[in-house]
């Protein structure tokens, strides 16, 4: 057999040719999803434009699963201006319980599966972690909905962090007896997309799965956690952050376990 040391530089060669055309795909097809004209959102949703924003962060105060800050493309979709309530909850689980006089507070104790159930009743889905990422925080990247400077006066959370956080102090939430708020009792912490409670109140599921990973960066044989944004009422501004990502098992949930609805954009069709 001769050996023929050529295909030793051409197959470098192909696999960068089909490298290239990929990215060159990626690009394209990333250009048409921003190009392209979409219907306007459902009631009660508004639409968050295709594109790159800027996810996660390299802030000192990070946790290892926020990092790196980095540079995402997500396709245009719709998302809940506000969370889900119990009354709205109720209309789809009719033996749905909670406290008299919360009609118009978010719903909670809510585990993932149902959340998922939900949405689909109601014609949508969770959005992903970028998705509601991307909602919260913008394409550039702040640390709040509203700015990189927490104020307290923009979310209902547990502490009120003064100048850089060493006169943080604690104060009583604004809120029912629950320690939630209506959705939407905080207009000044509203994202630059017009969605509102994405610092506090409750925590958020979102579609993804979390899975641990070793010293070598694969995925660990254990189960996946569901992940929650956003932080609660209960919880500081550090948790708060657009970035932050919290943990709960799929067989679980609390008193502080929310959610919102998204979909995928429609775009417009061409008129003749």
């Amino acid at each position: 057999m001769r050996f023929h040391p050529q295909w030793w530089l051409t197959l470098p060669c192909l696999l960068g040719m089909a490298w290239a055309g990929e990215r060159a795909w990626t690009r394209s097809h990333r250009a048409g999803l921003c190009n392209a004209e979409y219907e306007p959102p459902p009631a009660g949703m508004v639409f968050v434009a295709a594109g790159e924003f800027w996810m996660g962060s390299d802030d000192a105060s990070a946790e290892p699963d926020e990092r790196p800050l980095r540079r995402v493309f997500v396709p245009a979709f719709y998302i809940d201006k506000f969370e889900v309530t119990n009354r709205r909850y109720k209309e789809f689980k009719r033996n749905h319980q909670y406290p008299p006089g919360e009609d118009d507070l978010p719903v909670t104790f809510v585990f993932k599966h149902e959340a998922e159930e939900f949405c689909r009743w109601a014609g949508k889905r969770l959005p992903t972690s970028a998705e509601w990422e991307k909602a919260a925080r913008g394409t550039g990247g702040q640390h709040y909905p509203w700015g990189d400077k927490f104020q307290a006066r923009c979310a209902n959370i547990s502490w009120a962090a003064q100048g850089d956080g060493i006169n943080a102090v604690k104060r009583k939430p604004p809120a029912s007896a629950s320690g939630k708020l209506p959705p939407g009792s905080l207009p000044l912490g509203v994202s630059p997309y017009g969605c509102h409670d994405m610092a506090g109140n409750v925590w958020e599921w979102v579609s993804d799965i979390w899975f641990d990973r070793n010293i070598l960066g694969f995925k660990q044989a254990t189960e996946g956690r569901g992940i929650l944004r956003g932080g609660a009422y209960n919880y500081s501004p550090l948790q708060a952050r657009t970035s932050y990502q919290g943990f709960e098992a799929l067989g679980a949930t609390c008193h502080d376990v929310g959610f919102r609805c998204a979909m995928t954009a429609i775009p417009k069709r061409m008129r003749r």
